[in-house]
């Protein structure tokens, strides 16, 4: 895993991204293989975090599965409210353990935001046996404080203390990011204790 010199950006970097107009459509394909594992799971009660504008969550309350979405973003919880008004969006932050609660899910989802926040300490907060859905890219932003090369090394050893990483995949992108083909890794893994 390769740190970067950035530091972790506040809430109002992200209220000013998503006030410009946040595309999320190169996302969808994410999405799907996110939907695909919570088909597979037993009763899926899920906690997003970071859920961003609300695309992710919105497809999941459809399916019928019990939703609850967090960001941090003042601006992305309100787009959420006015995309999906019958979701439950809420503004929180991922360090606070009380807004884990009520402890009402069993999986929680954080997809693309592990890099931009200390990763560790957010999936220490995440209750014991639930289940963990995330993705992590490897190409620098301004905003990405930890690049994740090697899945091996980078998810399953990193997280290893405090989730039993399940499955592990990857998927490259099909649109240049400065002047890369960047890759996502998406990867399940279930709280345990440390």
């Amino acid at each position: 895993m390769q740190t970067t010199d950035h530091i972790e950006r506040g809430a109002e970097y992200y209220d000013e991204i998503y006030r410009r107009g946040y595309d999320t459509s190169g996302y969808y394909p994410l999405y799907r293989i996110v939907m695909q594992l919570l088909d597979r799971y037993h009763n899926p009660r899920v906690l997003e975090l970071g859920c961003g504008i609300g695309d992710l969550g919105r497809l999941i309350i459809e399916k019928g599965y019990p939703y609850r979405g967090l960001d941090f973003s003042e601006e992305a919880v309100q787009q959420c409210r006015a995309r999906c008004p019958e979701g439950d969006f809420r503004l929180g932050d991922v360090y606070n353990p009380d807004d884990y609660r009520p402890c009402d899910y069993n999986v929680v989802v954080a997809l693309e935001v592990l890099e931009h926040v200390d990763d560790l300490q957010l999936v220490q907060n995440i209750p014991f046996g639930a289940r963990l859905v995330a993705s992590v890219p490897n190409y620098d932003d301004a905003a990405h404080l930890r690049l994740y090369h090697d899945p091996q090394k980078d998810i399953v050893e990193r997280f290893r203390p405090y989730l039993h990483v399940v499955e592990v995949g990857s998927a490259t992108s099909d649109q240049l990011v400065r002047g890369i083909r960047p890759t996502i890794h998406i990867f399940s893994g279930i709280r345990i204790i440390p």
